[in-house]
């Protein structure tokens, strides 16, 4: 009950995927149209936008292995309409958005022609949508994950009415049993969805979901095979796509790490009161830094990304940390898993988190720390003694403050 309790002040994301920039040549387009037609790989997304801001700006971006880019943008008309025109090989996904923070996960197939109506604070809960049966059943998981989230935030606000109760403790049992069941119940509505569906692009986004932030719906660590099974249909149908490519390197590194078809055990990952293994990476200026230099310090070392919601959302946390604990000798060294170099220094600047140490290799998945740390998901930290001794794992916000306050309240 405490993981679920502590994971519900986060925010189910969708969108743990990016996009690059696609260059059209309309001479290239107009020879292929005259030779065969070309219409097949075409698709349109269009509707109608209520209450869109005079002159906001609807962007449409590709979804990519952990980043971002632009396919089109236009600002919808004085009634909301909208129209976008592009072409795929193969079932993609697209972010639909107005702004940063208001935005629609949609799962293209050549040809499609979707419509759909929003309201313009509200794109990820559309009125009505047609045409796209993988973003129809995309959404109608949404539904039922929200459902999930409710039912847990039920629970975990019992929880907290009767946190310095005497009768928390008869509570603690029913309430660990309920959770259990609705986690439960939600993953076996999103395996029955994965298995009807391990054809269709919708298995990779729901091999990428989280039930609540940290506790991932399917573990890769614990369910290697499903990561298998949907590896094994993708890649033979869309071995091209750069998001199934991307799932068959990590299945790769699955496969490599539990030869016999079984997950690595966690044991292997630094248990607390040992040494964490040494970090020796590149920092934004591209010199080695190595955790040890550290040594003599309170140091978090904290597994993140640029493209990386909760981990965005527990920023100001951590400036707000080492602003209270930096003078009595607390520092952090933030590992990067993002690709591209401009959006991990952007994310720095951003954040306010150019005090402290920084380092990436700049490979996502197959970053190095990745292998040696057994990372299937982040945020991910290890908070360190003087000595380098883990003394906690995967702290966040009050919690981490706690912590501190025990390790260094006293000097």
């Amino acid at each position: 009950m405490k993981e679920i309790m502590t994971a519900m002040s986060g925010i189910i994301y969708d969108a743990k995927f990016r996009i690059r920039q696609c260059k059209k040549s309309l001479l290239l387009l107009a020879a292929l149209a005259v030779a065969s037609g070309c219409t097949n790989n075409d698709f349109i997304i269009r509707g109608t936008i209520e209450g869109a801001g005079t002159g906001e700006y609807l962007l449409l971006q590709e979804v990519k292995p952990g980043y971002l880019v632009p396919v089109d943008s236009l600002v919808p008309d004085e009634e909301g309409k909208f129209s976008f025109r592009s072409v795929t090989e193969w079932p993609a996904f697209y972010m639909l958005s107005m702004g940063s923070d208001n935005f629609l996960t949609l799962l293209v197939s050549p040809g499609e022609k979707i419509e759909l109506k929003a309201a313009g604070n509200s794109l990820d809960a559309p009125v009505n949508l047609e045409g796209s049966e993988g973003t129809s059943l995309i959404l109608s998981f949404r539904k039922e994950h929200q459902e999930a989230i409710n039912e847990l935030q039920r629970l975990t606000d019992v929880y907290n009415d009767s946190i310095l109760s005497n009768r928390l403790p008869l509570l603690m049992d029913s309430l660990d049993r309920r959770a259990a069941a609705i986690v439960d119940g939600f993953r076996g509505k999103a395996l029955n969805l994965l298995e009807e569906n391990s054809s269709s692009m919708v298995s990779v986004y729901l091999l990428n979901q989280h039930v609540v932030p940290g506790v991932p719906i399917f573990d890769p660590a614990k369910e290697p095979e499903l990561f298998f099974r949907v590896d094994s249909v993708l890649h033979a149908l869309y071995p091209e796509s750069d998001l199934v490519v991307d799932l068959h390197t990590f299945v790769a590194g699955l496969r490599s790490a539990a030869p016999s078809g079984t997950a690595a055990s966690a044991g292997t990952l630094p248990a607390i009161g040992n040494p964490l293994p040494e970090i020796a990476l590149p920092d934004p200026g591209g010199d080695t830094l190595r955790l040890s230099s550290l040594r003599g310090h309170v140091v978090l070392v904290d597994f993140w990304a640029a493209w990386c919601p909760p981990c965005r959302e527990e920023n100001p946390n951590l400036v707000k940390m080492y602003d209270q604990w930096r003078w009595l000798g607390f520092d952090i060294f933030q590992v990067s898993l993002d690709l591209r170099k401009e959006e991990w220094t952007e994310a720095i600047r951003k954040d306010r988190l150019g005090r402290w140490k920084h380092v990436s290799d700049l490979k996502y998945r197959d970053s190095e720390v990745v292998k040696s740390f057994g990372l299937t998901e982040i945020p991910a930290s290890y908070l360190l003694d003087r000595e380098g001794r883990v003394v906690a794992v995967n702290l966040r916000g009050d919690e981490l403050g706690k912590k501190l306050e025990e390790l260094l309240g006293g000097q």
